[in-house]
């Protein structure tokens, strides 16, 4: 708190001195969540040390696709207890946005959090989990040709309700039980079509399992180390997506830039009707879709949800010279991914160096209370049944299946 000011510090301590959790969200982390999209990914892994316990982090993608940590938490478990406290640090620190929408697995204590402690925020689902829980409960057969991941990310990641239900048809097909079951969990929780408020690109929780995959060796450190660990890692990823932005010569970001060279070359097959209005009729094969300038709005709801220009309004501005930047969200912008990463995360000096105030002194934090299992300490997780089991590898073969 001393070598970042601002940054927000919640140690917890129990009865006897001895520790129960700790939250750490660094100022420039609370800096730049104001010029990102209101998305906040949440998870949870297992730490590997002498006294176990569980770290929870929060996460954000910026406009560029960089992972952009917000907050990390280090409790027993994945309790109620432990995620209201999580949720209730998060919001402290950074506050409520409109239209935020946080995504993590089914689990239920995130859930309860998120309904206690942000009530007008929309919970989303994973679609990579809750397509490996259809996995395991539903059985489909082999030889069928329609491919149940294929089906599925299609229904998730449809932009309109028609394109949706043709998705969820080819689910019917492959197992009648599976719509019930999806609809008992609620569309709107992990369809972009459906989806109450906006989960723009995010639709899974990725980004935090590839955190966790970061920092998988660092798990075996004890709290004040790993803390120390996060910190620096943090710091090494702002200053290098700082350097990115700031040495990026086009006026959006490259993912963005990529999006609409993409879109820009599907276009071309298009037809606009000519129009006097802002309102606009593009033929796109058999289909006649409308396209609404002022409101930047699309019957193909790309347009909308994606806050870019899909193909049928870059095939208007083609067709009348007009400039799709002033069509794009502010959040694509240079400037707003120099924003993001304007805040420094400065270095800690050596324990030597410490100005240690009266107050801190006094803290005495002992070692948590709890019984240490038997046997060599687990660093592996615990794979589900549709997450697949590498086969043996023969050392004189090479082949798989036997050893």
């Amino acid at each position: 708190m001393k070598t970042n000011p601002g940054s927000v510090v919640e140690l917890k301590i129990s009865e006897g001195n001895t520790f129960q959790s700790v939250f750490i969200a660094l100022n420039a982390s609370i800096k730049g969540w104001n010029f990102c999209r209101p998305v906040i990914v949440v998870d949870g892994t297992f730490l590997k040390s002498t006294y176990g316990g569980t770290l929870l982090t929060a996460s954000i993608q910026d406009s560029g696709g960089k992972i952009f940590p917000l907050a990390f938490c280090v409790v027993d478990s994945e309790n109620d207890e432990s995620c209201q406290y999580f949720f209730e640090n998060i919001k402290g620190a950074f506050g409520e946005k409109e239209k935020l929408c946080i995504v993590s697995d089914r689990h239920n204590s995130i859930r309860k959090a998120v309904n206690s402690i942000f009530p007008l925020a929309t919970h989303g689902v994973c679609a990579y989990h809750l397509l490996c829980n259809v996995k395991r409960h539903f059985k489909t057969n082999p030889k069928n040709p329609k491919s149940l991941k294929d089906c599925f990310f299609g229904a998730a990641k449809a932009y309109t309700t028609k394109s949706f239900d043709y998705f969820m048809g080819e689910l019917d097909s492959i197992n009648v039980g599976i719509r019930p079951y999806l609809d008992d969990i609620g569309f709107e929780t992990w369809a972009r079509a459906h989806s109450t408020d906006n989960m723009y690109f995010t639709m899974t929780s990725n980004i935090a399992e590839s955190i966790n995959a970061t920092i998988k060796s660092a798990r075996e450190l004890p709290i004040a180390t790993l803390l120390e660990y996060l910190r620096v890692l943090v710091q090494e990823w702002s200053y290098k997506n700082r350097n990115l932005a700031s040495y990026t010569m086009t006026k959006l970001t490259s993912k963005a830039e990529e999006a609409l060279s993409d879109n820009y070359a599907i276009s071309r097959r298009m037809k606009v009707i000519p129009s006097v209005t802002s309102i606009y009729s593009v033929e796109d094969g058999d289909k006649t879709l409308i396209v609404h300038l002022i409101e930047k709005t699309c019957t193909c709801c790309k347009f909308q949800k994606d806050e870019l220009p899909c193909a049928h309004a870059i095939a208007i501005f083609g067709k009348y010279h007009m400039d799709p930047y002033q069509y794009c969200s502010d959040f694509f912008t240079k400037e707003n991914l120099v924003k993001i990463y304007e805040a420094i995360v400065y270095p800690m000096p050596s324990q030597s160096d410490w100005d240690e105030t009266e107050e801190i002194e006094t803290i005495e934090v002992l070692p948590p209370i709890g019984k240490i299992p038997p046997g060599r300490p687990k660093k592996q997780r615990i794979k589900g049944a549709s997450e697949g089991r590498g086969k043996y590898k023969c050392s004189k073969c090479g082949k798989r299946g036997h050893n």
